[in-house]
């Protein structure tokens, strides 16, 4: 496929380090908590409801994670119907464009949780406009917001620095060089014996305590880590946080024979990566070959111009694919616009096994957001029909098509098997309205995302080449329908 040039512009969130999106009280809920203060700040997150109006016109998507729940997204006991108004899901605003949440009774009898089996794991919650048109959630607006529910006993976390309230909890974007100081504290729901760590060093200890403090000097660039510790009698309880100090990135022209995209390598275990990123100062990437953790050998070089920045990976399977994301300037996290296929948390769900078997699963827990995909060695498709010869275009009889709107099932492998019906009206050429990614999975198309990677909505890459295959088989040609000329909100374009 040749790919046109596209120009990629980010735009990125400023972090602030002074407040947090979620923060509760008490700090440490349980299930017996009494009254529990769940308090949101609209400018942290995504910020969608920064500066918003009515203050009155905020209310809660509420529910939660049980033992019984199968995934992130398995909400258990919820609470509202979204964009209901009901008084009960009202937000009280505090000013400062901060809105607080209060359960009472416990959270067991706030839920309707009678099975005395299932335990509440985490409170799943989102602060949302009356209509539901606007929600506040973390950074990356597919991700839901999360409190963890503690047990009575031993715990500790770090509330310094802060923590995404994602269903992994992970340490917002930290900033920070070789010779900074970084301030961290570690809190205990009892008094205990409480120790701090970082980069395995011991840097602080309290006796019969519920705070610690430290501000220690970040002597290396690399993986730093952070470990709270709680000991109560014969308990002991940890915390942890990771974050990634920069090395200076490095100048290097790019390889020779090498472009923008993926670069697959004979031998089907190496690829380089580049991608375009004029005006940034540094680019990594992450993903399953590296656990999703930042790390200096997945630092990318930057060509003298400034304009690319690649990377060469080594040491993959080949045949096995590798969901991957690029991270930019330490704080946004994109996923590859030169990609064949992506992994879409919020969509993917949705989409049936009949469609799309065998699909990858979303390394949740481990990032957030659309994922890109590479896989070295893949199979290489055999066309059926080499010799095809394209209708004379003064003679054309076009069929456009919606794949979602022409059969029941939505998808190419049935379309490929109704062709005749087709064929008999006359018709040799089928215009497909744009199959490359779109926003959700209920589209005409012409809200692109990723040019280079058919949605999977309509089915994997082999459905639509088999599609194709047997279109020319009846003699018909076929075109695809494109939109250049914009993109939407979850292309890494905008």
């Amino acid at each position: 496929m040749k790919r046109l040039g596209l120009i990629l512009v980010f735009f990125s969130f400023a972090f602030c380090s002074a407040a947090q999106l979620l923060t509760s009280l008490p700090e440490f809920i349980l299930e017996s908590s009494n009254s529990i203060e769940i308090t949101a700040d609209a400018t942290k997150g995504n910020a969608a409801l920064n500066n918003y109006s009515p203050t009155t016109d905020v209310y809660v998507h509420i529910g939660c994670i049980t033992s019984l729940s199968t995934s992130s997204s398995d909400w258990k006991y919820s609470k509202f119907t979204w964009g209901s108004t009901d008084a009960a899901a009202q937000a009280t605003y505090l000013g400062n464009n901060k809105w607080k949440y209060t359960i009472t009774g416990g959270l067991r009898a706030f839920f309707g949780i009678t099975n005395p089996s299932e335990k509440i794991l985490k409170i799943a919650i989102l602060f949302r406009s009356g209509s539901g048109t606007i929600k506040l959630a973390n950074a990356d607006a597919s991700a839901d917001m999360y409190i963890p529910v503690y047990e009575a006993g031993n715990n500790v976390r770090i509330t310094d620095p802060f923590k995404q309230p994602l269903y992994t909890p992970t340490a917002e974007p930290i900033s920070k060089t070789v010779g900074q100081t970084i301030a961290i504290t570690a809190k205990s729901s009892s008094s205990a014996d409480l120790k701090l760590y970082f980069n395995g060093t011991q840097i602080a200890t309290q006796t019969a305590a519920t705070t610690i403090s430290n501000t220690p000097t970040i002597t290396a660039a690399g993986n730093q880590v952070i470990i709270a510790e709680s000991v109560l009698g014969n308990s002991t309880v940890r915390d942890t946080i990771n974050f990634f100090v920069a090395n200076t990135t490095v100048v290097a022209p790019l390889p020779s024979g090498v472009k923008q995209g993926i670069n697959y390598e004979s031998g089907d275990t190496s690829v380089t990566l580049v991608l375009y990123a004029p005006l940034k100062t540094r680019v990594s990437v992450v993903g399953d070959f590296n656990n999703w953790t930042e790390d200096s050998k997945y630092q990318m070089n930057q060509t003298p111009d400034g304009n690319n920045y690649w990377v060469r990976i080594a040491g993959l399977t080949k045949g096995t694919e590798y969901a991957y994301q690029y991270i930019v300037d330490g704080s946004l996290k994109i996923a590859d616009y030169n990609t064949e296929k992506i992994l879409d948390p919020s969509n993917d769900p949705f989409i049936s096994t009949t469609t799309y078997p065998n699909l990858k699963a979303y390394p949740i827990g481990k990032t957030t957001g659309i994922v890109s995909i590479l896989q070295t060695g893949k199979s290489a498709y055999n066309w059926q029909v080499t010799n095809f010869k394209r209708p004379d275009k003064r003679n054309l009889v076009i069929y456009e098509m919606l794949v979602r709107d022409f059969v029941a099932t939505q998808n190419f492998q049935t379309i490929k098997d109704t062709l005749t019906y087709l064929k008999r009206l006359g018709v040799n050429a089928i215009e497909v309205m744009p199959f490359n990614e779109f926003e959700g999975n209920n589209s005409w198309g012409y809200n692109p995302s990723f040019y280079f990677a058919p949605d999977k909505a309509y089915g994997n890459e082999t459905a639509l080449r088999l599609f194709i295959d047997e279109c020319h088989k009846q003699g018909i040609a076929v075109i695809m329908d494109m939109v250049l000329n914009h993109s939407f909100g979850q292309s890494p374009m905008v």
